[in-house]
């Protein structure tokens, strides 16, 4: 076609899900972009699992005869923090091995052209709360393509079987951590909770009282095992909290940096803690240092409190506390809330924290994600409502019709009729069953689209707490 219009060109580029495509431009006015079919292995016309899409190159789980291409991979794709001498090598060459030989909720899986290695990640299998009972989730952790085979969508075909791998096993949602919000976006993933930063001078913390002091105590490296029970009840009792995983762990268990004061009953058990680590705040002062909290965890406000109460007693020797929570209204709990950023925003606010967007989740299946936790409370009343949305990875239009009566909720055939009918994304469904986002906010800001009686739908999906997690995977 070039040949016949010479102000016609064709630029390499690639799709929406990162697949080759090509780009025409007319005249510098750009046509559109297409796919590059002559690079296409095979055609599917009525949906395709992760399996197929992943077998049609090569799947495997990684294997120690794997580890040097897996290396390669995972040391040009993250980068940071890396030497990359031989030390550093062997370093994670040791990691991974030891990885592959204990750990059972992680598979490590490749995807091969040939015999080539040309993309990594790893599986994992979650225990999480979804409204207050622990279910199976999988997490994404680790993606990874070989720095000369991407932008040929090997990170999309990973994705489908990531998704794959999580039905098969049973789980309700898919987590990953984005590297690209967008890229997620448009596979279909929403928003969980966000975290909450905040800065301040260790001064304005609550100060312990003689009853919150009787009950503190400096935690040492044999009570880890008492750390791990205690966090798995936090996770217990919080909606969207994971438990630690396998490789987290580990990590944990042999960090000598960190220190953690505990919260203990009359009975011994650990009813909280808190994980921190002393920060150099200076480079010509050694006495200016942060505390860098790591983990909060509590059974409830009073913990709480008497764990804030122990930092503020390391004034002498950190003179500013840097922690992090996904609770909303964690401002309510001090004095004065202000940061030491010192920032000013118009017109007459001052700044308290940084907020950041992290875990992403996807339901695979909403109704069978409503089936599953028909134990949720919700408010009285009775309703029938629709969400249409698009499946974004299977390319076509879907509709879930949930049931709304007693305190309960329950999925209906999809062609049941509503009295409410939402229109929205993929991964906003997600995010709005998970009660991330209010339905209220979502219409006002024009994010979904309703007709009927919406306001009632808004109390119904109500929820005390929005999902936030901080695991490291």
């Amino acid at each position: 076609a070039e040949e016949f219009f010479p102000k016609l060109v064709r630029k390499d580029d690639n799709d929406k899900f990162m697949a080759p495509a090509n780009t025409w431009v007319f005249d510098k006015s750009e046509i559109g972009t297409y796919e590059r079919t002559d690079l296409i292995v095979e055609t599917y016309t009525e949906g395709v699992t992760g399996r197929d899409a992943y077998d049609l190159l090569k799947s495997g789980v990684i294997s120690d005869n794997d580890l040097e291409a897996y290396l390669d991979i995972y040391l040009n794709a993250y980068p940071a923090y890396k030497t990359l001498d031989e030390a550093c090598r062997e370093h994670y060459r040791e990691k991974h091995r030891l990885e592959l030989r204990e750990d059972r909720q992680v598979q490590t899986v490749g995807l091969f052209e040939g015999d080539v290695l040309i993309a990594t990640m790893k599986l994992i299998l979650f225990s999480m709360n979804c409204f207050g009972r622990m279910q199976t989730a999988c997490g994404l952790m680790a993606l990874e393509v070989h720095p000369l085979h991407k932008k040929q969508g090997a990170a999309l075909e990973m994705i489908r079987y990531f998704e794959d791998y999580a039905r098969r096993h049973g789980a309700l949602l898919t987590l990953l951590l984005p590297f690209q919000i967008s890229f997620y976006r448009r596979m279909g993933y929403g928003f969980a909770g966000k975290l909450y930063e905040y800065h301040l001078p260790t001064a304005v913390l609550p100060k312990p009282d003689g009853e919150a002091r009787r009950h503190l105590r400096l935690l040492q490296p044999e009570d880890f095992d008492r750390v791990l029970a205690c966090h798995s009840r936090f996770a217990a009792q919080n909606h969207g909290m994971v438990e630690k995983f396998e490789e987290e762990v580990r990590a944990a268990r042999t960090d000598i940096q960190v220190r953690r004061i505990g919260y203990c009953a009359d009975d011994g058990t650990l009813r909280g803690y808190v994980a921190y680590r002393f920060e150099s705040a200076s480079d010509t002062n050694y006495t200016r240092n942060r505390l860098s909290v790591e983990e909060l965890v509590y059974d409830d406000g009073v913990v709480l409190r008497a764990l804030l109460g122990a930092l503020k007693l390391q004034e002498d020797l950190a003179q500013t506390v840097l922690l992090r929570t996904g609770e909303e209204d964690f401002h309510h709990l001090l004095e004065d809330p202000q940061d030491v950023s010192g920032n000013y925003i118009d017109y007459g606010f001052l700044q308290t924290n940084v907020s950041a967007i992290g875990t992403m989740f996807k339901i695979l299946d909403p109704a069978a994600f409503v089936t599953a936790t028909a134990y949720r409370a919700l408010p009285q009343g009775t309703l029938t409502a629709a969400f249409c949305y698009r499946d974004e990875l299977a390319h076509r239009d879907c509709r879930t019709v949930l049931r709304f009566d007693g305190g309960r909720w329950s999925a209906l055939p999809e062609e049941a009729p509503a009295e409410v009918t939402v229109t929205c994304r993929q991964g906003d469904l997600a995010s709005l069953l998970m009660a991330s986002c209010g339905l209220e906010s979502m219409v006002r800001l024009g994010a979904v689209a309703v007709t009927g009686p919406w306001q009632q739908l808004a109390q119904l999906l109500h929820y005390g707490q929005k999902p936030w997690l901080n695991s490291d995977y």
